[in-house]
């Protein structure tokens, strides 16, 4: 299952945690890929085209952190051993629901705290009030324009052909303070606090691998909000590794959410990101992979027609391909026929996960020792501390601008 944000997220994990080495380090992606032997992952380009054993090694990298990450909280020797911390309490599995989601999320909210969220992370919410200074001063500045004139027009009467000018005028005279050379991601910690890179690049794997499994989820599920809301995170993540296509496409999809569609418009764009084509809820496919079906379709029944092919022969096979496979799928309902090829074994990969888990507490990967790191992650910084908020919010104008005479 792929859209256009799952894959940029996709690729984005594999280029920032999968790292190729002679001499792979306790812990990292390619070790545990090395420990249980998946010839089948190869990281990188390869991602993409292999995706559903890159996405299930993911996931099962994420249950191996989370399940690592939980025996640190409840002080676990091993998996089957009995908690010291966070023991659940009597006759939990007879309890009301409600009383076991409450213990549950007490307890995961624990691991986020303690094992995920980064002191970085901080860093969004300080990122989203200068970018909103930023847009004030940039809407500030673009009022005092004079349209007649040509000119930027200031209240004291100043008057300025050239931006640059300008803001240094509005600077040296009025007090001004922008924001162009500061970059409120920078970090302030000196060379005697070293912080743990290891840590970090754990957090950051299981933030970002959490994030791609809700979106995974979302689109399953058809949940439109969760799909808007995870591509801002996409989108970051876009601009930081370079991928000027995937950040325009989904600063477009966003921009039709929140501002160019009216209301009931954006509703419907949001909420119709995917597509059910078998039914039963959760079953649910990104509309891009639905056209890469019918496209297939499309080609499968060309490539029948032979020499026969003609372009009106293409044009009735394109019109006709959808409605034909769903006839076709009711009749094997009817009849009560199992549709080949509709559902795949799963296979217990409980073995591998356990042997991940054991592999990263050998690792020590879920402690916070100062100054160490990995050679193959030197610095270690997570996606947000790496975000030039500067270049972005110009990026961001000038796609502003473009907007608005050529969308819609």
């Amino acid at each position: 299952m792929m859209c256009q944000g799952t894959v940029l997220f996709f690729k984005f994990i594999y280029q920032e945690f999968y790292e190729t080495t002679s001499a792979p380090e306790q812990g990292t992606l390619f070790q545990l890929r090395n420990v249980i032997h998946r010839v089948d992952v190869s990281g990188g380009e390869g991602a993409v085209d292999k995706f559903r054993a890159h996405y299930a090694f993911i996931m099962d990298c994420l249950d191996a952190y989370i399940l690592g990450a939980t025996m640190k909280v409840m002080e676990l020797e091993c998996l089957d051993g009995m908690p010291v911390k966070w023991r659940p309490p009597p006759l939990l599995k007879t309890a009301e629901k409600s009383d076991q989601y409450q213990w549950l999320t007490k307890l995961a909210q624990e691991i986020l705290e303690e094992h995920v969220k980064l002191d970085k992370d901080k860093n969004l919410t300080r990122m989203s009030e200068v970018a909103k200074e930023m847009d004030t001063q940039t809407l500030s500045v673009q009022g005092m324009f004079d349209d007649d004139l040509q000119k930027f027009v200031c209240t004291c009467g100043k008057q300025y052909k050239n931006l640059g000018f300008f803001k240094r005028h509005l600077v040296n005279k009025h007090n001004w303070l922008f924001r162009d050379d500061e970059d409120p991601t920078a970090d302030t910690c000196t060379s005697e606090c070293k912080s743990d890179s290891v840590a970090n690049y754990r957090a950051s794997f299981m933030k970002n691998a959490l994030i791609l499994r809700d979106t995974y989820d979302a689109y399953s599920m058809c949940d439109g909000g969760r799909v808007v809301r995870n591509a801002k995170f996409e989108f970051l993540c876009a601009d930081v590794r370079k991928h000027n296509k995937y950040k325009l496409w989904l600063w477009r999809f966003m921009a039709y959410v929140i501002a160019l569609l009216s209301p009931k418009q954006a509703y419907e764009y949001m909420w119709n990101c995917a597509s059910n084509t078998i039914g039963g809820i959760g079953r649910n496919i990104p509309n891009d992979n639905l056209v890469e079906l019918m496209v297939q379709l499309v080609k499968k029944k060309i490539r029948e027609q032979g020499s026969n092919f003609t372009y009106a022969s293409a044009v009735k096979a394109a019109l006709s391909s959808q409605v034909q496979d769903e006839i076709k799928q009711n009749l094997q309902q009817e009849i009560q026929q199992k549709t080949k090829g509709k559902s795949r074994t799963k296979t217990n990969k409980s073995v591998d996960i356990e042997v991940m888990v054991m592999e990263l507490i050998k690792g020590n990967l879920f402690s916070y020792i100062p100054g160490r790191e990995f050679q193959s992650f030197r610095n270690f910084q997570d996606a947000s501390e790496r975000v030039n908020l500067t270049k972005l919010h110009t990026w961001v104008t000038k796609q502003k601008e473009r907007a608005s005479f050529e969308m819609l």
